[in-house]
Order: C-alpha cells, then sequence, then structure tokens
C-alpha cells in the first residue's frame, strides 16, 4: 500500500510509541501535584488521612500495571494485530482520566486509577512490542532510547505543568492540556499502519544444529508449555527483568526521599527541589544516544556501564549532608551522574528483554508459537519495572527513617554493583543463545 507506507515507517511508528509514552507518563505526573487537594477539598477526606489515601491510590495504580501488564501481555500475542488493544488502551486512558476529573467518590478514584494503570500497562507492553515488530532487534536499542527520553520528559513536566496550572486556573483546567494529548494521540493511533506481523511456520523450521538427538520440530509438550513459564526459566531474561525492577526502584527512592531530605537540610522549595532534579533528567534525553550503541555493540558494555556509574553515583552523595554551597553543587553533580548511568542501562536492559527472548526461540524454534511472545516478554519487563515503583518508596523510606541517609544510599549503591556482577553472568553481548548460561 504505497499511500500508507510513510504510516508504516519505522520513524512514524516511534513516533507513535514515544507519544503514547510521553502522555500517558506526562497524565500521572500532572495529577501528582492535584492528589492532596482532590481527596482534601472534592472528596472530603480528613487532613490526617490524606497522605494514607495518596499512598493507597499510588499503590493501585502500581498493581493495575503489574496486573495489566500480564493480561495484555498474553493478549497482545494471541490478537493477530497489535493495533486493535493499542487503541483500546487510549480507550481506556481517556476514560479514566475523565472520571478522575469529574468524580468526587473515592471508590470511583480508586477505579480511575486502576483503568490508568491499565492504560500504562497497554501503553508499555503493546506499545514496545509494535516498535519491535517494525525496527526489529538491529534497532530496538535506538528505539527504546527515544521513548526512555520521552518518559523523562512526561515524568519531569506532568507535575511541574499540573502545579502551575491548578494554581493558576483551579482544578478542572489541569485536565485541559491531558485531553489535548489525548486527542492528539487519537489522530496519531488511528493513521498508524502497523506492518503486518511476522508469523513462525512451525511445519518450515530449519532442524536445530545441537546433535543427532535433537528433534527437527518442537515436541508437542514444548508447544503447549506456557510463554510466561519458559521467558521465567531463562537466566538470561530474569536478569534483564531485574535490572529493570532495580532502575525504576532507584529512580523511585529518590522521588520519595529526596524532596523530603532537601527541604530538611536546605530548606528547599518545591521549584528549587524540581531543579535539582532536573538535574537527574536532562542526562536521560540523551538516552536514543544510548540505544545507537546498543544496537552497534550490544546490551553488555552500555549496561555495565550504566550501573557501574550508578553505583558511585549514589553513594558519593552521602556526602551531602551540611547546608553548604558546596553541598549542592555536589548533589548536582552526582545526581547528574546518575542520570547519565541510568541512561544507559534502561536502553541496554529494554534491548536485552527482546534480544533474551529471540535467543529462546533461536534455542528452541516455535516455543512461543506462531505469533512469539514479544508482548508477554514486555508484559513481564513492565511488571518488574512496576515492582520497583512499589519498592523504591517503601525500601528507601523504611531504610531512612530506621537507619540513616547513608546507609540508604551504600545499600542503594550495593544493588547496583550487584546488578554489575548480574550482569556480567547473564547478559548477552548480542543475540547470544540462552542456553550458553544455562
Amino acid at each position: 500500500m504505497p499511500q500508507s507506507g510513510w504510516r508504516s515507517s519505522k520513524n512514524f511508528v516511534i513516533l507513535v510509541v514515544c507519544v503514547a509514552v510521553f502522555t500517558d507518563v506526562f497524565l500521572y505526573g500532572l495529577i501528582v501535584p492535584v492528589m492532596p487537594f482532590t481527596l482534601l477539598r472534592r472528596v472530603g477526606i480528613p487532613d490526617e488521612d490524606v497522605q494514607q489515601w495518596t499512598s493507597a491510590l499510588l499503590a493501585t495504580y502500581g498493581i493495575a500495571i503489574i496486573l495489566g501488564s500480564l493480561l495484555f501481555g498474553w493478549l497482545g500475542d494471541k490478537t493477530e494485530t497489535r493495533q486493535t488493544p493499542f487503541i483500546i488502551g487510549l480507550l481506556i486512558l481517556g476514560g479514566g482520566t475523565l472520571l478522575f476529573s469529574l468524580t468526587k467518590s473515592l471508590s470511583l478514584i480508586v477505579i480511575a486509577r486502576l483503568l490508568q494503570g491499565c492504560s500504562t500497562a497497554i501503553v508499555f507492553t503493546i506499545g514496545y512490542s509494535l516498535m519491535l515488530d517494525t525496527v526489529g532487534n538491529e534497532g530496538i536499542g535506538r528505539a527504546v532510547g527515544f521513548t526512555s527520553m520521552s518518559m523523562s520528559l512526561g515524568l519531569f513536566g506532568g507535575p511541574i505543568i499540573g502545579g502551575f496550572v491548578y494554581d493558576a486556573a483551579g482544578y478542572f483546567a489541569v485536565f485541559l492540556p491531558a485531553f489535548g494529548l489525548i486527542a492528539l494521540e487519537i489522530t496519531l493511533r488511528l493513521l498508524l499502519r502497523p506492518v503486518p506481523r511476522k508469523t513462525i511456520s512451525l511445519s518450515e523450521q530449519p532442524p536445530r544444529q545441537n546433535g543427532e538427538q535433537s528433534p527437527l520440530l518442537p515436541t508437542e509438550s514444548s508447544q503447549a508449555e506456557s510463554s510466561l513459564m519458559v521467558l521465567l526459566r531463562s537466566p538470561r531474561f530474569v536478569v534483564a527483568m531485574i535490572g529493570m525492577c532495580m532502575i525504576n526502584t532507584f529512580l523511585t527512592a529518590f522521588e520519595a526521599v529526596l524532596p523530603v531530605y532537601l527541604h530538611e537540610l536546605f530548606d528547599f522549595s518545591s521549584s528549587q527541589i524540581a531543579v535539582v532534579f532536573l538535574s537527574n533528567t536532562l542526562p536521560m534525553l540523551l538516552s536514543p544516544l544510548s540505544g545507537r550503541f546498543v544496537d552497534k555493540i550490544g546490551p553488555f558494555w552500555p549496561a555495565i556501564a550504566g550501573f557501574s556509574l550508578a553505583a558511585p553515583s549514589m553513594m558519593l552523595m552521602c556526602l551531602v549532608r551540611k547546608p553548604t554551597f558546596l553541598c549542592t553543587v555536589l548533589l548536582r553533580l552526582f545526581f547528574f551522574l546518575f542520570g547519565c548511568g541510568v541512561s544507559m542501562a534502561m536502553p541496554a536492559m529494554m534491548a536485552e528483554i527482546s534480544m533474551a527472548t529471540d535467543a529462546l526461540e533461536n534455542q528452541r524454534p516455535g516455543i512461543f508459537g506462531a505469533k512469539g511472545a514479544y508482548s508477554q516478554a514486555f508484559g513481564l519487563s513492565n511488571a518488574a519495572f512496576s515492582v520497583g515503583t512499589l519498592l523504591g518508596p517503601l525500601y528507601a523510606g523504611y531504610i531512612r527513617e530506621w537507619v540513616g541517609w547513608t546507609t540508604m544510599l551504600m545499600s542503594l549503591g550495593g544493588l547496583s554493583i550487584l546488578m554489575v556482577l548480574l550482569v556480567v553472568m547473564f547478559t548477552g553481548h548480542r543475540n547470544v543463545s540462552d542456553e550458553e548460561f544455562s
């Protein structure tokens, strides 16, 4: 179809997925500064219960992402086209946002957050699978780099714009940018014409080269085996999942603890705290460059470099203990270096998810059936990333309260060093067969 060639092009597909990621994350952040006022003034929650319900709604959102990622990952590999669930995700996002903007009922706000969590699951599961279908493993690093940049922009821009618009124009005005982005997404997703999905004909599979005893085709039991269980038994794939979980654990740990610490130590205002987080966000805009390196040299060295840089950056933040100008400079420097580490590690781990899945398929042709298991692979990855949303604030908050700022940072740095060791042991340099690590 020549007339729709650009609508199926790699750049347009990447653009659509990036806008979807930005929109979803931006809408999540847009509500963050408004949430306490919504619960207090519109719902009528007592002031002493606002923090409890704010945390509960965050947990509700995270749980919806985890469960939704598994569900829509399975559905994505069963449908003929990924376009249909991708559009359904947009409708769910619009419905959840509209419900949140209009309701004064706590139970309906909970439902709205559940819908928004399901939408996030669809975007990060179906969207990444759609992107991989289009660009292939040879271009997934660059594509994931652009989506990582979009996510960083959404995470940073959402809360700032939400707080500013709420102060300037009131509650309902906050949702005008949201519905504008949703309208843009509707247009883009209707224009999108994804390339046909590649299917694997089991009758045409080449013989395996693992010895004369290897069967020509997958056995009946292997075809019936759950794709999720096949993926979860792969050390290489599980390490990539752990890497995604660790990255988000680090990010959300600082989101939960750093604003409180900066206010206590420096008496920073919300705008000053936002500037500090800008130090962490700016290097993530270079994620597409990191993704290009992943495409050229594989995920191994970018992952090593990313986690190796993140570890000392977090540990050295323990030097920030006095309200001096030098400490503010050191904080921004170490936080910037931490952002550089994340911008290298995240595209590498996302690319490793698809490469580890391909390695299993190459090792046991047809193990995932005719339609493959990319949606389920990205669903598991997104579920692991979402677990980090729950673990980061809980872990960092309790550790800092019990044993202090320094121990919290040292332990986070230790987890990053552990990831370096896991990457060395299990992560592939290119599309390496998973059996090398069995």
